[in-house]
C-alpha cells in the first residue's frame, strides 16, 4: 500500500491504526508507519468490496454517461446537480464513494480555481483537475 500523504510504500497485511485498538485484526483502519495518516484498507472492508463490485458490474456495451450529465469542469462554479457517472479505475471511484462521491448524490459546485471544490452535504471536497475531470453532473441549477 502507498501512504497518499507521504507516499511511502508498506505491507499493510498486518498493520493495524493503533496496537491497542480493540477491534485489533478486524479493524480497516491502517497508519502509515512513517507520518502516521490513517486510511480505510479497501481490502479489508465489506462495504468497500460490495461497492467495488457495483462499479465492475458496469460493462462496455452500456451507455459510459447518461444523456444529458455535463463534466464537473464544464459547470460554472455555484452549479448544483447530482453526480451522474464518476469514469476511472475502480480503486479512485472506492476512494471517491469513502467521501460520498457516489452516482445520484446531491453536488455543488464551490469555486473551480485554484482547485475544483465541490460540496457534498456539509463536507467541501478538494479534487484533483484529472479528478474531477471523471466526475459528469445532472445539472439541477446554475446559481
Amino acid at each position: 500500500m502507498r501512504c497518499a500523504i507521504c507516499g511511502f510504500e508498506f505491507d499493510n497485511t498486518d498493520l493495524t491504526c493503533h496496537a491497542a485498538c480493540p477491534l485489533g485484526a478486524a479493524c480497516s483502519v491502517v497508519c502509515c508507519p512513517r507520518c502516521g495518516y490513517s486510511t480505510v484498507d479497501p481490502g479489508r472492508t465489506s462495504v468497500a468490496r460490495r461497492v467495488m463490485g457495483l462499479f465492475n458490474r458496469r460493462t462496455d456495451s452500456q451507455a459510459p454517461h447518461p444523456e444529458g450529465a455535463v463534466r464537473l469542469l464544464d459547470l460554472p462554479a455555484g452549479a448544483c446537480g447530482h453526480v451522474a457517472d464518476v469514469d476511472g479505475d475502480p480503486a479512485r471511484l472506492l476512494q471517491l464513494s469513502q467521501y460520498g462521491l457516489l452516482p445520484g448524490t446531491p453536488i455543488t459546485l464551490a469555486r473551480k480555481r485554484p482547485v475544483p471544490i465541490v460540496r457534498i452535504g456539509q463536507t467541501d471536497l478538494a479534487l484533483d483537475r484529472s479528478v474531477a475531470a471523471e466526475v459528469y453532473v445532472d445539472v439541477d441549477r446554475i446559481a
